[in-house]
């Protein structure tokens, strides 16, 4: 699995890089192989408070059950697939806190209902590739101050 580096800083952690089996100087680009074992639970309260949510309302976008957090939390790491939904909403918030200026003004933006969404919160959107995608999308065209 691979993830930007940028994303981990914003998740409060740094990546655990596979090695290679030859000797090679690693690429220092922005992208990192990560290990399966290597995005830990506490990443999910991180991303929740830059949020403004309760982690609760976070997992339950990324698909991940209570009973399935407690056990991850106490295994202290994310299976691959749900450290891969939790990387999307993460690269998400990045880019609005981009956009916006800062994480607190990108989760109020991503709370607040948007008629150009359906008239969803753009936060409900998180749960599939295609809203992240759509979420991105006016992201974007707000940055560029199209229907800002």
């Amino acid at each position: 699995m691979k993830a930007h580096r940028s994303t981990l800083a914003a998740l409060g952690t740094t990546a655990a890089e596979r090695r290679a089996t030859y000797r090679v100087k690693p690429a220092s680009g922005p992208l990192v192989d990560l290990d399966a074992r290597t995005l830990p639970f506490a990443a999910v309260t991180t991303l929740a408070e830059r949020l403004g949510v309760r982690p609760e309302e976070l997992l339950a976008v990324v698909g991940i059950p209570g009973r399935t957090a407690a056990r991850r939390k106490a295994g202290r790491f994310l299976k691959p697939d749900e450290a891969d939904r939790v990387l999307r909403v993460a690269r998400v918030v990045e880019e609005g806190a981009r956009v916006f200026g800062g994480y607190a003004r990108a989760g109020t933006w991503l709370r607040a209902r948007h008629p150009l969404l359906g008239n969803e919160p753009p936060f409900a959107l998180l749960g599939s590739d295609a809203g992240a995608k759509s979420v991105s999308d006016e992201l974007i065209r707000i940055d560029h101050g199209d229907f800002a």
